[in-house]
């Protein structure tokens, strides 16, 4: 029953209001997954030049500040209901790049290659997820 009624949901003739939300609300989500991206791109950028682990520790520590900003800018949009599951993986996404960073300062800091490791492992998972969902988003 709940996939006849989510079928007929998507076949469902949109007003031009809800047109619009879902608009707005994607020109507001790529620019919050934009600036996710720059974060985590920023950070391994530097990660390549980089030597010093206390430089890497102090700079993932500020990319998980700025990312905890975004999570806080993404928590703030307000979907319309055909796109609640893109604001999940978006918030998701967020929460995901600044704990990887929250990681990364952490292994660098403490000299612990396993949090280095995960933290950079979720680096990437968190880079897949803004490609789905940048594909998701670019369905619509």
């Amino acid at each position: 029953m709940a996939i006849g009624v989510r079928l007929l949901q998507l076949f469902k003739p949109q007003t031009l209001q809800e047109q619009r939300a879902q608009q707005v609300y994607i020109v507001e989500a790529r620019a919050v997954t934009t600036r996710i991206r720059r974060a985590l791109d920023a950070w391994s950028a530097l990660r390549e030049v980089e030597p010093d682990t206390e430089r890497l520790a102090n700079a993932a520590a500020v990319k998980r500040w700025e990312l905890m900003r975004v999570v806080k800018a993404a928590e703030e949009l307000t979907p319309p209901r055909a796109l609640s599951s893109a604001q999940r993986d978006l918030r998701n996404a967020a929460v995901g790049a600044a704990r990887a960073c929250q990681l990364l300062a952490n292994g660098y800091r403490s000299h612990k290659s396993e949090a280095v490791c995960d933290g950079q492992a979720l680096v990437v998972d968190v880079m897949g997820d803004l490609n789905a969902l940048g594909a998701q988003l670019q369905l619509r």
